[in-house]
């Protein structure tokens, strides 16, 4: 499982909206993915089909 961290450089009070990539299919937040095979992996928590890469960041 891949997890993606939240900015540690939020200040106090800021909920760090936007921090987490958008699941393409749904659109909620993806915290983590779990990776089922080269092309294919489940987004958490929404539970959606994705394509590995959706975690990269640019």
């Amino acid at each position: 499982m891949v997890a993606v961290g939240v900015n540690s450089d939020l200040e106090e009070g800021d909920t760090g909206s936007g921090s987490f990539p958008e699941c393409p299919r749904c659109g909620s937040e993806i915290v983590a993915t779990t990776v089922i095979g080269p092309s294919e992996g489940t987004a958490s928590p929404c539970g959606c089909r994705v394509i590995p890469p959706v975690l990269e960041f640019e």
